[in-house]
């Protein structure tokens, strides 16, 4: 489990990814502590193929053969229809991401998702948004 995976993930919504420009966006995780089931790491997207800014933090666990994690980044980065991006000077909101692990221990994949959240229409009537979500996989090197 410890050492340097690599992957990538993308938005189930095609207009999302197509916000971001790139079939998909690379990462590198590197795990490193792991006490046989829960981790921890840091984790740098690849901002060549639209990723965030800075370097985040993953904290996670596994049972079995399935695999759970919280990614948090530093800074909020967010793209937009017409291409454009807008850095925020404030954190990212935390992604989850859960998934299975392969036999050997070498690869993952799953879905990645946001919390539902509140939104206020009009700002002042409370209603749930429910922010993107989508697939990863990963590797390790």
């Amino acid at each position: 489990m410890k050492g340097t995976w690599i992957g990538s993930y993308k938005y189930d919504e095609g207009e999302a990814q197509k916000a971001i420009g790139f079939e998909k966006t690379y990462f590198t995780i590197i795990i490193h502590t792991f006490n046989g089931k829960e981790f921890e790491g840091s984790v740098t997207d690849d901002k060549e193929s639209g990723g965030m800014e800075g370097e985040g933090k993953i904290v996670g666990e596994i049972k079995n053969n399935t695999v759970s994690f919280q990614k948090q980044m530093p800074i909020a980065t967010f793209a937009f229809k017409n291409g454009s991006r807008k850095i925020m000077d404030r954190r990212h909101p935390a992604l989850y991401y859960s998934g299975t692990i392969s036999q050997d221990g070498k690869e993952m994949k799953g879905i990645w998702k946001f919390r539902t959240q509140i939104a206020f229409l009009f700002g002042i009537i409370p209603f749930p948004y429910i922010p993107h979500k989508g697939t990863w996989n990963m590797k390790l090197q």
